[in-house]
Parts: C-alpha cells; structure tokens; sequence
C-alpha cells in the first residue's frame, strides 16, 4: 500500500501575473484545518438530545518555513502581500509531486488573507516563520477535504 508523503505536498503563490504561480521556498510544515459552526435543529417535540446540523465552515490554513532566500517570487511576494494594508486577499495553491508540480498537480486552490503569525530568531538558529492563512472565500478546488 503507498502512503502519502507529506514532503509532496507544497504550497504555491499566485505572481503579479494572473494564474502564475511560484513555489515558496524552505516548507516545513504546511496544515490545514476546518471547523463547521453548529445549526440547532432542537424543537419541543423532540426529548432527550438535541439535535444540529453543520453550519458554516472556517477553513484555516498554516505555513512553517526556514525562509531560504533570495526568493523574490515566492517567500518574499508572500511577506509583501501578507503586510499590505489593508489586507488584501491573494491567491495560493497547494500542490502535490513536489518541487517539480504543474498547475494540474493542485489539490488545494482558493483566495486567502495572509498573516506573518509569528517569525523565532534564535541564537544558533535558522530563522523560522509562520504564516497563517484564512480563507477570503470557497476554494476553487478542495481535494483534501
């Protein structure tokens, strides 16, 4: 039985360029998580549990890097469209097969607000950053759901 590899799977940056996209260097780890608010269908009638249905969902999506620069159309797009102000929403994809993925690899693509959540100097250290992204709207493509 294959096993997926977590190595495979990469996040990518929409360029100046509509639908061009670059890879962002030094991925660590890249999560995604999805919380549904809950709908109360409780009616009087009903007695001993409530009941609910799925509401909206919130899509989150969180990025650890060693940003490995120069990378002008990848980590350092994503740090310049993170810090625009206003916040702007942006396309990325995550794509699998690697470093060597087509657009026809992405199994995640969507429009997201950025946030640079938290960047560790430490002594001895490579410089570490996490990005945070929050979806601006449905995903275009949601194969990892």
């Amino acid at each position: 039985m294959a096993k997926k590899l977590g190595n495979d799977y990469l996040v990518w940056v929409e360029g100046d360029q509509a639908g061009t996209y670059s890879l962002v260097k030094g991925q660590q780890t890249v999560s995604i998580s999805r919380d549904a608010g809950s709908i109360d269908t409780t009616s009087k009638d009903e007695s001993g549990y409530g009941t609910s249905a799925p509401g909206l969902k919130s899509l989150k999506i969180s990025l650890d890097t060693i940003p490995n620069l120069p990378d002008a159309s990848g980590y350092t797009r994503l740090e310049t469209l993170c810090n625009t102000t206003p916040a702007a929403p942006f396309n990325i994809q995550i794509r699998k097969n690697g470093q060597t993925a087509v657009a026809a690899d992405a199994v995640f693509a969507g429009s997201v607000y950025g946030n640079i959540a938290s960047t560790e100097f430490g002594q001895n250290d490579a410089v570490k950053s996490k990005i945070e992204f929050s979806a601006a709207a449905a995903p275009t493509i949601d194969k990892l759901a």
